[in-house]
């Protein structure tokens, strides 16, 4: 498995930053990013997905994003926040590639192609956030399970989407019953297997039939920028 930003790198730069990588096992929950502490690590997911989560005073949280092998954690470095409000945690167990802050601090404000690649990247995720607000406002329960779905799936590289019903309706914004229903709905279609925890993508060409725009807008926005995955 890759993570497809750093496999975007040109040779040289990528072997510049290959001393400072770190190949690590995150495990479900487990913290990449904690509210109001600085950022000391940057993590390039190849096979775990993570997730950021907004925090309310009250202890109810949002789930706003997933970040897994297209992308990174640790942008508010890069913008010179340091610190962040938002959450990130791993919702579905995998390897990630550790670097320290600094060390892509550094190579962003070196310029050239970490520093070309990096603002793209952000684009996208400022692309995909103001994407998922508006499927959250319009478009049916369904549709959104399938746009989480196969986004999750982009992001792991497998079919199999190991999500907790409790995850999946912070997502949606609707309730575990909400879920269940969705999730039957699909599988009655033939588009997915469903079971407690466990999701499989059995149809993949329905599921993106099935989906809302807002995927393919998200994910072709992506392939512009960084190119179709091979």
């Amino acid at each position: 498995m890759k993570n497809r930003l750093l496999a975007s790198l040109p040779r040289e730069e990528l072997e510049q930053l290959r001393p400072h990588f770190e190949q690590v096992s995150l495990s479900h929950g487990e913290p990449i990013i904690r509210p109001h502490e600085p950022i000391r690590d940057i993590y390039f997911p190849l096979n775990a997905l993570l997730s950021l989560v907004t925090v309310m005073e009250d202890g109810s949280s949002v789930e706003s994003g997933i970040i897994g092998r297209e992308g990174m954690a640790g942008i508010p470095v890069l913008l010179d926040a340091g610190v962040t409000p938002m959450e990130t945690i791993t919702q579905i167990p995998g390897d990630a590639i550790k670097v320290r802050a600094e060390i892509i601090k550094d190579a962003f404000d070196k310029g050239g192609a970490v520093r070309e690649l990096l603002q793209r990247y952000m684009h996208t995720v400022m692309v995909t956030g103001s994407q998922s607000a508006a499927c959250n406002r319009l478009h049916n329960v369904e549709t959104r399970l399938c746009r989480w779905l196969l986004m999750s799936s982009d992001g792991t590289g497998r079919n199999e989407v190991p999500l907790t019903q409790d995850f999946l309706a912070t997502m949606l914004g609707v309730r575990r019953a909400g879920v269940t229903e969705a999730a039957l709905k699909l599988q009655e279609a033939g588009l997915i297997s469903y079971g407690r925890g466990h999701i499989n993508i059995v149809n993949r060409e329905g599921m993106e039939a099935a989906v809302c725009e807002c995927y393919r807008m998200s994910r072709d926005e992506y392939e512009r920028l960084f190119g179709a995955e091979t």
